[in-house]
């Protein structure tokens, strides 16, 4: 299965979003709840875990749900890179023009764009 950077992002806003009542309350979430079919949902948030992006309690129930303790702060840099549409679409652009990503390349393509916007490139980058 093919990763896709747009279910990434649109998982990762979702985690965002959550605020528990309380400390001991999770919120759960499911692979029903997202624009990919239920297999690649299931398979994007687990390799958000694996990256180490968000944080779930245990296993999935026979559902299929998550209890979910929210975003790493790796996820939340990543997402803060990548949260502003235009800077979204631009990073998108420039991947997608070489075909081939890591997260990490992702990430530093945004950076960069984000740097540039606040006047922070070097010159000639």
């Amino acid at each position: 299965m093919k990763r896709n950077l747009d279910l990434l992002r649109e998982i990762l806003l979702v985690v965002e979003e959550y605020e528990p009542a309380r400390v001991s309350m999770l919120q759960s979430i499911s692979p029903r709840d997202f624009s990919g079919t239920e297999g690649q949902n299931f398979h994007h948030i687990n390799m958000l875990v694996d990256a180490r992006y968000i944080k779930l309690a245990g296993e999935p129930t026979l559902a299929g749900d998550y209890a979910v303790h929210g975003m790493t702060m790796t996820g939340h840099d990543f997402l803060d890179a990548i949260k502003e549409q235009s800077v979204w679409d631009h990073t998108k652009k420039r991947v997608g023009e070489v075909g081939s990503w890591t997260l990490d390349i992702v990430l530093a393509v945004a950076k960069e764009e984000v740097k540039r916007r606040l006047g922070l490139a070097l010159n000639g980058a």
